[in-house]
């Protein structure tokens, strides 16, 4: 009885929190409300800080809706005014986070994707342990620039039927033993009819139908056993390849300022909290993590391979088992074959995307001293005018004015002749590479809000005055070494987003680390970059990030297998990524100095030029 009424009031557990964490958080503003205290705006803030941060990890409301909270609550609470609230909701990082996209949708609409993954796998050949690398790399590379979960959504049909010609013999050979099974069992009753028939050998045929049924007997105990064997092999390798594509997915989106939407919060949460930073680009950013994702990336095939595929090497080599998995090789020509040659459209699309990379690397190279002169071509304009946005919405417009098939026009006209039946195209204007239906059918709108409501979330934190409060209070952590902070961090992260959203994650820890960094005069830089990446290091749960929950459901995967592999990943890439910004952080950030745009709360430091030891990173005067 008692156990019904629980798993009754499970099934209402989105009910009952969404009632019960506003009315247990009430007391916070009704007693700074009432007692007229200057810590109203602090309390009044952190009251919304804790109903978005249950309603986003319980998933009471649809994430994108619960980012609209502060929209209501803010104003109505006193703590900011609608419309400056409603200005987080559409700000530079979101018009970047749109231009992106919508050059990844049009390397969707084209497929481009596609013939990029199937490419690489040719590469690579069919062998398992490389068949693993290579889905890898491809599944790694695309998340650099289109979403992880349409990436993963891709990527895992391949997968699946790669993995069914990897074994098509062993399942051949399967079902041959299970029709022989099959017709030995009907022989068996044909010979007891014949015997039950004859008189006078009622004891033989107790004898024969006693040692028929132990022979049966031992061969279904034998045969579940060797098929046991071969299904276990297949069932290794489909999980193994399939958390492959998940991992890979997590991983490379951390390489890019649009990757994945972490990224883009620690840019505008700089932007927010230190407007005088020098902030977050696309450049620093990619030399910073695209290391430690290569890395992390090999490291996670090592393991992988490791425990589903085993060292096998008679059967890796050429004279074993080439001939046995040469199907999977023809399952990939076949469909790399079916996309034909390079269309137009592609070589387009190619084209915008290597001009997009190109204009992000080297708008403001902050890494090269020209000594009095800027390098990067934004500074032939105003500068700040001109950011990582500007050049995302002027390819993404370019995309919908360029042609997805050669113009025709003047001399070709003539040969554009339209005949009922045919295959050819009435003579006009060609569409562009992308058009609006496919955009706003593919375009993950949510996302943007759900950007929107962590700003402003974090600006209400600035504004408020919660946030210098919070600072104060980490203030009496100066004491601890700054490696060690940063390492709680990470893991901190980390654990959490295996139960909530990495972006929600990133919107509720970003702002209190840039605090906290004051607070400990740490450079903000050492606390939140590390966090924002730590934030796609989810592999122990299929809960966790979208890829994990798409091969969950496609390869048979266990919880615990997950478990099992995601614990010593999410160690491993948390090392990685300790040493990157222990080396790879300190020139590029500048770690060895606490900034001037920042303020040190706890009094270690002295002056704004105070430096930091990069190889204890502790504040020295």
């Amino acid at each position: 009885m008692g156990y019904n009424i629980f798993k009754e009031l499970w099934y209402f557990k989105k009910s009952f929190i969404f009632w019960f964490i506003p009315i247990a958080a009430s007391p916070l503003p009704i007693y700074f409300g009432v007692a007229e205290t200057d810590f109203y705006k602090e309390a009044a803030c952190a009251y919304v800080v804790i109903i978005m941060a249950f309603y986003w990890m319980f998933e009471v409301v649809p994430l994108a809706v619960t980012a609209l909270i502060p929209l209501i609550l803010y104003p109505v609470m006193g703590v900011q005014p609608s419309g400056d609230v409603s200005k987080n909701y559409l700000k530079d990082t979101n018009v970047l986070f749109l231009g992106g996209l919508m050059v990844a949708v049009a390397i969707e609409h084209v497929n481009l994707h596609k013939r990029i993954a199937l490419r690489v796998l040719l590469v690579v050949g069919s062998q398992p342990r490389w068949l693993m690398l290579g889905f890898m790399i491809a599944t790694a590379f695309l998340s650099m620039w289109i979403s992880n979960t349409a990436t993963t959504a891709m990527m895992t049909p391949i997968g699946a039927a790669v993995l069914a010609e990897l074994f098509k013999e062993e399942d051949e050979q399967a079902a041959k033993d299970d029709v022989m099974l099959k017709v030995r069992g009907e022989s068996n009753g044909g010979l007891e009819l014949e015997t039950m028939d004859v008189e006078g050998q009622t004891h033989v045929y107790d004898s024969v139908e006693g040692e028929n049924a132990t022979k049966e007997q031992q061969q279904q105990e034998d045969e579940p056993e060797l098929q046991g064997k071969q299904s276990s092999r297949r069932q290794s390798m489909q999980k193994g390849l399939m958390l492959c594509i998940a991992y890979a997915a997590n991983i490379g989106g951390t390489a890019t300022l649009t990757g994945t939407s972490p990224n883009l919060i620690v840019s505008e949460q700089m932007e927010i909290l230190f407007p005088n930073s020098p902030g977050v680009d696309f450049a620093t950013w990619f030399f910073f993590a695209a290391p430690g994702m290569v890395i992390t990336l090999i490291l996670a095939w090592l393991w992988l391979s490791t425990i589903f595929v085993g060292c096998r090497c008679a059967e890796d080599c050429a004279c074993c088992g080439q001939k046995k998995r040469s199907g999977a090789e023809d399952v990939i020509r076949k469909a790399y074959d079916e996309l034909g040659p390079i269309s137009f459209a592609e070589g387009g699309v190619i084209f915008h995307f290597l001009l997009l990379v190109l204009l992000w690397f080297f708008r403001d190279l902050k890494f090269v001293d020209l000594g009095d002169r800027q390098a990067g071509w934004a500074y032939y304009f105003n500068r700040g005018y001109v950011t990582d946005a500007t050049p995302a919405i002027i390819v993404s417009f370019a995309l919908f004015m360029f042609p997805s098939k050669p113009p025709r026009f003047l001399c070709c006209r003539s040969k554009d002749v339209y005949h009922v039946g045919s295959d050819e195209e009435k003579p006009g204007p060609v569409p562009g590479l992308l058009d609006w239906p496919t955009v706003h059918t593919k375009m993950p709108w949510h996302i943007v809000l759900l950007l929107g409501g962590g700003f402003a979330l974090a600006d209400g934190v600035e504004k408020s005055g919660l946030s210098e409060w919070l600072g104060d209070q980490f203030s009496k952590l100066a004491g601890i070494e700054a490696w060690t902070i940063c390492l709680i961090v990470c893991i901190g992260v980390a654990v959490f987003t295996e139960v909530a959203s990495n972006v929600t994650a990133t919107s509720i820890f970003i702002p209190i680390l840039a605090k906290m960094a004051e607070g400990v005069c740490v450079n903000p830089y050492y606390l939140m970059v590390p966090a924002g990446i730590a934030a796609s290091f989810a592999f122990m749960l299929p809960v966790a990030t979208p890829p994990n929950a798409i091969v969950f459901s496609y390869g048979g995967i266990k919880v615990s297998d997950m478990v099992k592999t995601g614990f010593l990943m999410n160690l491993t890439s948390l090392l990685v990524l300790m040493v990157s910004i222990n080396t790879l952080g300190v020139p590029i950030y500048n770690l060895n100095t606490f900034p001037d745009w920042a303020v040190c709360r706890s009094g270690a430091l002295g002056a704004a030029n105070s430096t930091i030891n990069p190889t204890t990173m502790t504040t020295t005067l």
